[in-house]
């Protein structure tokens, strides 16, 4: 997807942007495709296989001929339709790319390795992923089990939460950056786009940056970004990975890039115990989001949730005829048990946290119950069981009354 996006160019499913040839889209100095030993960069690096291409870049294989190792290798594409001002912001962000993703540590980043200038462009030598990106494994495979979708949001809350207090904000969040290796690292890659905090969400040109599909509604203006429009996008992930498509259609999008009122999206409905954390993060005013610590908190409870799947109707009108019903109350107790011991453990984490000897801690903690009780007891289907209902109930009651007790004793010592 091209980055740079325009209401102009979606507004007419027949207007075309204009076309160009991969040699016509890069500059005059860019490397061909590598033949057999393929270019050697700097003396060091030696591109030997294309991995993807984008709008603005290729993805190569390359070998480290020093340390003798493969690496990725990011080359800059600069499309011919670019005005010469354009053209000097890409080289710009690119670098700046460079030097974001190389001060962020985190397991669920990729690793920057070095820098070249060649062609007076910069090339990005990174680790090699051998991985999938979410989009490819969503179209393959269709959406995922809310398990493993609340799984990989962790990873990525977490990778974001590193960005964010260094005063960077992604602004491309979407399953095409979001890698997955088959052990299961998950790895939010591209910060090509990355802004400071309070950085213009347009740009220099007025366009708009980003996927439309992923762009949060505050980013059609042009006042400053923040961590909660990677929130949103995270969130618009989140979604398509649950449910197998974005929470806005294209009508919805084209509102959002012409600043056009916007109801609240659908909600997700394979999403389980996720669908009030995906609620809670695509709130179209960004001061009604979910924080990065309560997205994380709500997350870890969708994750621990009992992967059994939910039965059919007909299943369960042939269980009743085979009296089967009476032994399903057991497992559904234990069910209704699981959610609440998970919700009991996360929120006992943010009582060691967050309770230090402020009266504030218990309106803190207040709203930690109620999210997180929420999503008690819900089905697939993101409704409350009515034969674990009164279950669910008597579980949140009596965990509330016992984290009430740990916020007196934590407060005042009894």
């Amino acid at each position: 997807m091209d980055p740079w996006i325009t209401v102009s160019s979606l507004e007419d499913p027949h207007t075309q942007r204009p076309q160009t040839s991969p040699d016509s889209a890069r500059p005059e100095a860019a490397v061909a495709e590598p033949e057999g030993g393929g270019r050697l960069l700097k003396g060091r690096y030696q591109l030997t296989s294309e991995i993807a291409r984008g709008g603005v870049g290729t993805v190569w294989r390359a070998t480290d001929l020093v340390i003798k190792r493969e690496v990725a290798v990011k080359e800059l594409r600069l499309p011919s339709d670019l005005s010469r001002n354009e053209r000097e912001s890409l080289v710009q962000r690119t670098t700046r790319e460079a030097r974001v993703a190389g001060r962020l540590v985190h397991p669920s980043l990729v690793t920057v390795l070095d820098v070249v200038d060649e062609d007076e462009r910069p090339w990005i030598v990174m680790e090699l992923l051998e991985a999938s990106t979410l989009e490819e494994i969503i179209q393959v495979g269709g959406p995922l089990p809310y398990q493993r979708v609340a799984e990989i949001g962790l990873q990525l809350i977490d990778a974001l939460k590193v960005a964010h207090n260094e005063g960077i904000v992604h602004r491309d969040v979407k399953p095409d950056n979001v890698m997955i290796s088959e052990a299961g690292r998950v790895v939010l890659t591209d910060f090509g786009l990355a802004a400071w905090n309070g950085e213009s969400a347009l740009s220099a040109s007025g366009r708009i940056i980003g996927s439309p599909a992923y762009i949060p509604p505050e980013r059609a203006k042009a006042g400053p970004v923040g961590p909660e429009s990677d929130i949103w996008s995270l969130g618009a992930t989140l979604y398509a990975a649950v449910e197998g498509y974005p929470p806005y259609d294209r009508k919805g999008y084209i509102k959002i890039l012409r600043q056009e009122p916007l109801d609240e999206p659908k909600e997700a409905t394979n999403a389980g115990p996720l669908a009030p954390v995906l609620a809670g993060m695509l709130r179209v005013e960004p001061g009604e989001r979910l924080s990065a610590e309560n997205a994380a908190k709500m997350l870890r409870i969708a994750a621990l949730a009992p992967w059994a799947p939910e039965r059919t109707d007909g299943e369960r009108t042939a269980e009743a005829a085979a009296g089967g019903e009476d032994s399903a109350e057991p497992e559904e107790r234990e069910s209704a048990r699981e959610h609440f011991r998970a919700g009991a453990h996360v929120l006992a984490e943010s009582i060691s946290e967050r309770l230090r000897n402020s009266p504030e801690a218990v309106n803190s903690i207040m709203l930690s119950i109620r999210e997180s009780t929420e999503t008690l007891g819900l089905t697939k289907s993101g409704k409350h069981s009515e034969r674990s209902h009164l279950t669910v109930a008597a579980g949140v009651v009596l965990g509330v009354v016992a984290l009430l007790a740990l916020v007196v004793w934590a407060l005042f010592g009894l």
